[in-house]
């Protein structure tokens, strides 16, 4: 008989596995968990820094040793008081925000162009001056047209006396004035042109005219100038020191108790020509118009709400209407208008009360001021104040198409 192979089976208890694993295992997870805290808590080395600025507190000023003055101390770049006069509100006046006001009409590309009123002529271009700057007087350089005074603060360029080769009888020179142009981000280039005879020594101070010696001169320089600055691509740079020569811009809109006006800051000529262009663009019809007393009887039909719709459109239909029409003259509605005190202090529009010259359409635009200085209103037939909201939506299509 075979003899029998034995196994032997060894068995294991499973507890004593498991026990020093879950030992292991919790001591690991206390250990994460505690770690967590260590690295990203609130005491922790990478914790959430975001609000600490809340528990900063104030610390005492800055004392200077005595005998040291403190002038040198201020603000390097100071912020310029502000009052509500500059955004053309009132506090104690009635009626809706208004619109922010529109950049130049011409905004979405650089134009150059030559303006004249009356015997005045200028370059008009859709820059602002700070970028103008540089690049008249690198058409000065080109031209080899020497300068003999630059004033930034003031914008002009004065060239030295120089001699045409078509005509040795005289010396000349010229001025340019850069200004600020009527609409927001344009500049003005007025140019002087000024002779002496070869006889006499021309003095490097010598008083400029009001208008230019030789008109014809003036606009030989005046369109070789347009024609660089339309020619080039406007990448010139920007002049920091040029761009607050002019002031501020010619024509703006602001409150006067509690009503919307424009001033103006131009001449009585050219402020009463660019409001007669303004007041006969993009839904304006002028009627009639007394340029002595500042006074242009208007209508204005908005072009947007006033377009025929689309079955008119098919059938042709008021593709051209007829102009607004009034029943009555300015020197009727003139008779009867509120003067000077009564004027400023007229009450609100109400035409359905009105008894003389009833049912008048359109609208008034009031001119005052003197030099340089002009303040147009616009008001109703009557002379009596429009709501806020209307007179300044009207002033701003005027503004607009000042030239």
């Amino acid at each position: 008989m075979s003899p029998i192979k034995t196994m032997a089976i060894t068995t294991t208890n499973s507890s004593v596995i498991a026990r020093p694993l879950l030992l292991v295992c919790i001591m690991g997870l206390g250990f994460s968990l505690s770690g967590c805290g260590i690295f990203f808590g609130e005491e922790g080395a990478f914790r959430n820094r975001e609000a600490d600025y809340l528990k900063a507190d104030n610390i005492p000023p800055l004392v200077l040793p005595a005998g040291k003055k403190s002038e040198s101390m201020g603000e390097l770049y100071p912020i310029p008081p502000i009052t509500a006069s500059d955004f053309g509100y009132d506090p104690d006046a009635n009626y809706e925000v208004p619109r922010p006001m529109p950049l130049a009409a011409n905004s979405e590309q650089e134009n150059v162009k030559i303006q004249r009123v009356g015997g005045e002529s200028w370059i008009l271009i859709n820059a602002a001056p700070g970028e103008v700057w540089p690049r008249i007087r690198n058409f000065l350089n080109v031209n080899t047209l020497a300068v003999s005074k630059a004033d930034i603060g003031k914008g002009i360029i004065e060239t030295s006396w120089l001699q045409f080769k078509t005509d040795l009888t005289t010396y000349d020179r010229y001025r340019m004035q850069i200004d600020q142009g009527v609409q927001p981000d344009t500049t003005e280039v007025h140019i002087t042109h000024m002779s002496v005879p070869t006889a006499e020594k021309p003095k490097a101070d010598a008083p400029w005219p009001q208008r230019s010696v030789n008109a014809e001169r003036e606009k030989w320089l005046l369109d070789e100038l347009a024609a660089t600055l339309a020619s080039e691509t406007g990448e010139g740079g920007t002049s920091l020191l040029a761009q607050d020569i002019g002031g501020s811009v010619k024509a703006n809109l602001s409150m006067l108790s509690g009503e919307p006006l424009m001033t103006i800051k131009l001449d009585r000529v050219r402020a009463l020509a660019t409001i007669s262009y303004a007041a006969k663009k993009d839904g304006f019809t002028t009627f009639d118009v007394d340029g002595d007393e500042g006074l242009y009887y208007v209508e204005y039909l908005n072009p947007e709400e006033n377009k025929p719709g689309w079955l008119k459109r098919l059938f042709h239909v008021g593709l051209n209407p007829k102009p607004p029409t009034t029943p009555y003259s300015l020197e009727q509605l003139k008779a009867h208008l509120p003067k000077d005190e009564a004027f400023d202090k007229a009450p609100r529009s109400d035409r359905d009360k009105e008894k003389v010259n009833p049912d008048a359409p359109g609208y008034l635009l009031v001119v005052t001021g003197s030099k340089d200085n002009f303040v147009v209103r616009v008001r109703d037939p009557y002379g009596k104040r429009l709501t806020p909201h209307k007179a300044r939506e009207l002033l701003t299509v005027l503004r607009k198409n000042l030239i």
